[in-house]
């Protein structure tokens, strides 16, 4: 063994003698295009991820004969198979709020036809845990499951800081401060998330107007368990389509039946959980 490598961890010395796999990086890079991006033909996905075409054609028919992708030979397009999902299945992230959250959202889908987003705070941001977006005819997002977003430029962000209790707050304010994203300096700024809490209360609901995505505005409610916020659900639509108000004057109701519905399943699988 090279003294370079010796004198190394072993951690280190396991890492210098295994190489990462060039090939598993550049297959699960096509997987994550083709999830964000939908049926694509191989020369769109080479573009994209700057795979060369053959090696692009490799990766494709390696992951077909696996069952991970499909080919239709009339459009000539690859596209991801629900064994892709069966990937995530372990993830522990997965726990009883997502679980709650996903049937109500898809009622209220049908009942809005916008797609909606059930959010919790992370590390200074919102995580997007559970998404209607691949679903709805109106979204011009696939993959959202995963995403971060902004906890005091959006609506959903703004509606768990509102309904936090004032230490619950301080503590996810002082989080946000001390990263590195571009909410670092707003969270420091008192004025602004006082008038933003302020906004919030009076409305009854937290709103967002083209603040992180110019053409997007959102409405937003926060989700409590045991009568703690632990995240928040959503309502996307265009920004020149409708404004706000009008999205709350019309869908607000259903967006509270939603909230209603997981905070009851969440309660329910808490005290299943407890029971056991």
């Amino acid at each position: 063994m090279p003294a370079s490598i010796r004198n190394c961890s072993p951690h280190e010395q396991e890492a210098r003698m295994h190489p990462p796999v060039r090939a598993l990086t550049r297959g699960l890079s096509l997987l994550a295009e083709l999830n964000a991006g939908g049926p694509s033909s191989a020369h769109d996905l080479a573009r994209r991820t700057r795979l060369n075409r053959t090696t692009t054609y490799r990766l494709l028919e390696t992951l077909k004969a696996d069952g991970f992708v499909t080919y239709d030979e009339n459009s000539g397009q690859f596209s991801p198979t629900p064994q892709v999902r069966q990937l995530s299945d372990g993830l522990t992230t997965r726990d009883a709020s997502s679980q709650a959250a996903l049937p109500p959202m898809f009622d209220l889908l049908r009942e809005v036809n916008w797609p909606s987003d059930f959010g919790v705070f992370d590390a200074g941001s919102v995580m997007i845990r559970e998404s209607t977006h691949p679903f709805s005819p109106f979204s011009v997002h696939r993959s959202m499951i995963g995403r971060r977003r902004s906890l005091l430029r959006t609506s959903l962000g703004r509606a768990i800081l509102a309904a936090a209790d004032t230490d619950l707050r301080r503590d996810m304010l002082e989080i946000a401060a001390a990263s590195k994203n571009d909410d670092a300096t707003l969270a420091t700024d008192r004025t602004y998330i006082e008038n933003i809490i302020r906004q919030t209360e009076r409305d009854g609901y937290a709103s967002s107007v083209g603040e992180t995505e110019t053409n997007i505005s959102a409405i937003a409610l926060p989700i409590r368990a045991q009568g703690k916020v632990v995240g928040s659900l959503n309502i996307i639509f265009f920004k020149t389509s409708i404004n706000p108000q009008t999205a709350a004057e019309r869908y607000v109701g259903a967006l509270h039946a939603a909230v209603t519905k997981i905070e009851d399943r969440m309660d329910l699988n808490i005290n299943v959980t407890s029971a056991d």
